[in-house]
């Protein structure tokens, strides 16, 4: 019986005939490690997952799958260390270049993750069950009430509990989260003194509205911490990765895959609306959280999608009646799918995440042929590390790119960086385009905090106003 229920999973989430003998013993084991149960499984396969994504797509169901190869590869990452691979880790936002390159290079000799963001998704967007990780680290010494950021509690945790491994090196990226380095001496400190960790920053200096990238100085020198960040890792792993593989790497997410988001994001302006934002947020997972696993699963997944939403654009079909006001969202909160339901329930929709979706910059080639200067001028261009006033005119250029009727910020109040911004941005939209825009309080990753119960007035009222502009 309880293999039923683990089978049903693995069908619902896209994986083959034939691949599913192959893949429930590790699914089954993978599960107990991150603490889900038979019951947990049966509720995500017969409730939550129908609920909140549009599984009657083959893409939709593939792409879930292929995060899911990607969960139970982590769970192995204990046993890669013990067969003497390389371990590197990372965090959110990070340049997934870097990853991809060094995984590129020595495929077998080397696990690349994000585990926390990874983790926090995979349990809470499919299952509704990151509280045991928060609460475990909360018990020990990252307190509750400081509204610390739920991926550094699930990182901690996930070291704690034994489902991770201290890593090779644990290269952080301080340009937006300042809390993921002190969580990192915490692991070290505390619990494993093997955690290394090797931090880049850049001061975040710029007059309001400087277009980064366009900064060749501040090109250089963001080049220059990527170059020495690589450094360390590559040090630390033992493994020298050609520039001619980070080119290969960026190239594959920038060139190939991204423009494929673009195109799923193209087809979502389509009236009516022919995605759920939720299912379209998958897709974009890839750009910024590096799979050990490659990307393959996750691309002939988005190949289906698209060709599936194609169909629906061309049969008129959407989600929701036509005509329906959509808002743009700073960051569709994915791991609390239920959220975006309710708008959609209200007659809105809420289809593209700005803060993930590719500008028009993000496509084009790059200005310089050396690797690292390449790729710290496509990090310079992403609007969640920019400064506010280029922030701005980047996230104004994708409102009036894909036509939506307002914007929604929030679900990051806990975050010093991202927090303050969208508070400031939000005034700053609606004065530049004179569109309603509206900020949420809330938790991007957990929903401890809140329920629909709270938020359902809120929702109601925003998409109320809405409607009524709309009309």
């Amino acid at each position: 019986m309880a293999n039923d229920t683990y089978r049903k999973f693995l069908e619902l989430t896209g994986f083959e005939k034939e691949e599913i003998s192959e893949y429930l013993p590790q699914w089954r084991e993978a599960s107990e490690k991150l603490g889900l149960n038979e019951a947990d499984i049966r509720f995500a396969t017969e409730e939550w997952i129908p609920a909140h994504f549009d599984v009657k797509l083959k893409g939709v169901r593939k792409m879930i799958g292929a995060n899911i190869k990607e969960t139970i590869d982590l769970t192995r990452a204990n046993e890669y260390k013990k067969q003497g691979k390389k371990i590197v880790y990372g965090i959110i936002p990070a340049h997934a270049t870097f990853y991809l390159a060094l995984k590129l290079t020595a495929p077998d000799q080397v696990y690349v993750s994000f585990p926390d963001v990874f983790l926090a998704t995979i349990l809470n967007a499919l299952f509704h069950k990151i509280n045991p990780y928060l609460e475990g680290a909360e018990k020990e010494g990252i307190p509750y009430g400081c509204r610390h950021c739920a991926l550094n509690k699930t990182r901690y945790w996930a070291r704690r509990a034994g489902i991770i491994p201290s890593p090779s090196l644990s290269w952080i990226w301080g340009f937006v989260c300042d809390e993921s380095t002190k969580v990192d001496e915490y692991i070290h400190d505390f619990i494993d003194p093997e955690w290394k960790t090797f931090v880049t920053r850049i001061p975040h200096d710029q007059p309001l509205g400087t277009p980064e990238d366009e900064v060749d100085e501040r090109v250089e020198y963001m080049a220059e911490q990527m170059r020495q960040g690589f450094k360390a890792v590559q040090k630390e792993t033992g493994i020298e990765v050609p520039a001619e593989k980070i080119k290969e790497a960026a190239e594959i997410i920038w060139m190939r895959y991204a423009p494929k988001v673009a195109e799923l994001y193209q087809l979502m302006a389509s009236d009516p609306q022919p995605l759920s934002g939720e299912d379209g947020m998958i897709a974009t997972i890839p750009l910024y959280i590096p799979f050990n696993t490659g990307m393959d699963n996750m691309e002939n997944a988005l190949d289906i999608l698209i060709g599936e939403v194609k169909d629906r654009v061309a049969r008129k079909e959407g989600i929701l009646p036509r005509g329906a006001p959509k808002l743009l969202a700073y960051f569709i909160p994915f791991c609390n799918p239920w959220i975006l339901k309710m708008f959609e329930e209200n007659g809105v929709g809420v289809p593209y995440p700005e803060g993930m979706m590719p500008s028009k910059k993000d496509l084009q080639p790059p200005r310089f042929e050396d690797p690292y200067m390449a790729a710290a001028e496509s990090w310079l261009k992403y609007s969640m590390v920019a400064n506010v006033g280029y922030k701005l005119q980047i996230t104004c250029e994708k409102i009036q790119t894909y036509g939506v009727d307002g914007m929604v910020f929030g679900f990051f109040d806990f975050d010093r960086w991202l927090g303050s911004d969208q508070k400031l941005l939000s005034k700053m939209v609606e004065e530049k385009l004179k569109l309603p825009v509206f900020y949420i309080e809330g938790d991007v990753w957990e929903d401890r905090d809140y329920s629909p119960e709270a938020l359902r007035t809120r929702i109601e009222t925003i998409a109320s106003i809405v409607r009524m502009r709309k009309s």
